[in-house]
């Protein structure tokens, strides 16, 4: 790796004052690239009560003259004035691709002190340098959704039920409050009826919008035996759920 490594910390949602604060967007000196970046393998991050979740960021950059060290720290809210930052828990395996290129393994830890508020979009700011002094630094090399965890609940009656009468299908959908470790009931939501046979695969049926409480109520014309369920695609600050089929015999 060269001269030195990347300086780490414990992970923390406390706001630091990071360089980001005071550099552009994207400078490069030289001929020192970040080819690629990625935060949790690129997917969404869902966490519910959990008290202690840890998970992986990996860069890789080039220099001709080879990649002296790698930095990075994830942050929300705007770059020149951070809401929340987290710097890596450890200090980065980093391994030489070949003579010129570097990849670094961050991990980053997520404890106590996580709040409703650090849901949404984080961003990671990467500072690579070369041996040579090079250098090139991102204030959104790659980005991650942290997402609340959510749940729903349904339950199709009356069972069984004679063809072409009414099947209702209830239940309610939840989100984890990060703020005191428990599930409340999630208003205003667009949620998915749908339906299966027993053979099948569930297509959906209509959006069901959620009550002020959470709660979910649709009525629907029976038809043939299958399986029915309330599916949610979530959104931006929160993860989507399934919930269990419940299965309905049509006679």
């Amino acid at each position: 790796m060269g001269k030195r490594a990347a300086a780490t910390v414990t992970a923390s949602l406390t706001v630091m004052c990071l360089s980001v604060s005071t550099a552009s967007a994207e400078t490069r000196l030289g001929d020192t690239q970040i080819l690629s970046a990625s935060v949790n393998g690129g997917k969404p991050l869902v966490i519910g009560t959990a008290a202690r979740t840890t998970f992986p960021a990996t860069v890789t950059a080039s220099d001709p003259d080879g990649i002296d060290y790698i930095d990075a720290w994830l942050y929300r809210g705007p770059a020149t004035a951070p809401t929340g930052a987290m710097a890596a828990s450890n200090k980065p395996p980093c391994t030489a691709v070949d003579a010129t290129t570097t990849r670094c393994d961050f991990w980053f830890t997520l404890g106590e002190g996580l709040y409703n508020a650090d849901a949404g979009t984080w961003r990671l700011y990467v500072n690579a340098k070369g041996l040579d002094g090079d250098g090139h630094h991102k204030e959104a090399a790659a980005s991650f959704t942290l997402q609340r965890a959510s749940k729903l609940t349904a339950n199709a009656a009356p069972e069984p039920v004679t063809k072409g009468r009414p099947i209702t299908v209830t239940g309610a959908l939840s989100r984890v409050s990060w703020n005191d470790s428990a599930y409340h009931r999630y208003a205003g939501q667009p949620v998915r009826l749908q339906f299966r046979t027993p053979t099948g695969a569930y297509t959906t049926v209509r959006t069901v919008t959620a009550g002020p409480t959470g709660y979910l109520r649709t009525t629907v014309t029976a038809a043939r035996d299958g399986y029915w369920r309330y599916s949610y695609p979530g959104n931006t600050t929160t993860g989507p759920a399934n919930a269990p089929g419940d299965y309905v015999d049509v006679r």
